[in-house]
């Protein structure tokens, strides 16, 4: 084992693995990664892997799809399946002003390039019909949204 190094991650976790990930994309080879346990075995571990990118600050959306483009590009890289799962999801809304919101969201997320459409809830039921059409007024549609 290395006794020193120009960059030491400390934790195996996604930050931590993407901090490495990214650091060798752009040339690093001095790097390295200290976990005291396996990888994903802490806060990681938690999550539930759920991956959307419909987000009110556009920032933290355009973060949020960085991310899901960047599973899909370790895939093809690595020729390994990460276990990106990515059906689509519906976002609901129950009250007109939570329409508006995934108006807002909508409008945000095509200008930043999403993949997400406005749907009716009828829509909505055929992509789910389980869906109660009774208590929503509309719903969003994203088409990059799943689970990992």
């Amino acid at each position: 084992m290395k006794s020193s190094a120009r960059v030491v991650v400390i934790g195996g976790g996604v930050v931590g693995a993407s901090v490495l990930y990214h650091l060798t994309k752009a040339g690093w080879t001095d790097v390295v990664l200290v976990e005291r346990k396996e990888l994903t075995a802490g806060s990681t571990w938690h999550a539930a892997g759920g991956m959307h990118t419909l987000n009110g600050d556009p920032n933290v959306a355009r973060l949020q799809q960085y991310t899901v483009n960047l599973y899909k590009e370790i895939e093809k890289e690595s020729g390994q399946n990460c276990g990106i799962h990515l059906p689509g999801g519906i976002q609901l809304a129950d009250t007109p002003e939570r329409l508006d919101w995934l108006k807002m969201a909508h409008a945000r997320g095509r200008y930043l390039g999403m993949k997400m459409e406005i749907i009716s809830v009828k829509e909505a039921k055929v992509l789910n019909p389980l869906l109660e059409e009774k208590y929503f007024v509309g719903a969003l549609y994203d088409e990059d949204e799943g689970s990992v």
